[in-house]
């Protein structure tokens, strides 16, 4: 029961942005270091904060999306390291043997 309200407190869109911009346009444009895996972090750190000032100046920033939002942050930053980097690196290896 608690897995499931854990997973409803995530904001799915956040994360895929979060996933995906982290992977392709954070690790390719916004390089800080040459640790993809720091590249990562920076961009999702910098695009939460992004995220988080657009949602004030539209006035959809309620209380409880701090929470929800720094859990999401959590969520994805770890779920990359465990297992979507693994799965992204398969899925672009895939393509680049088929071209």
């Amino acid at each position: 029961m608690e897995i499931i309200q854990f997973l409803q407190n995530i904001d799915w869109l956040f994360a895929a942005v979060l996933l995906i911009g982290g992977r392709y346009w954070g690790q390719r444009y916004f390089r800080i270091t040459k640790n993809n895996d720091f590249n990562f972090l920076a961009f999702a750190t910098l695009f939460g904060g992004a995220w988080l000032l657009i949602k004030k100046v539209s006035g959809t920033l309620n209380q409880s999306d701090f929470g929800n939002l720094f859990l999401t942050y959590l969520f994805t930053t770890s779920f990359y390291q465990l297992l979507a980097k693994k799965l992204f690196e398969w899925v672009e290896q895939k393509f680049k043997n088929n071209e």
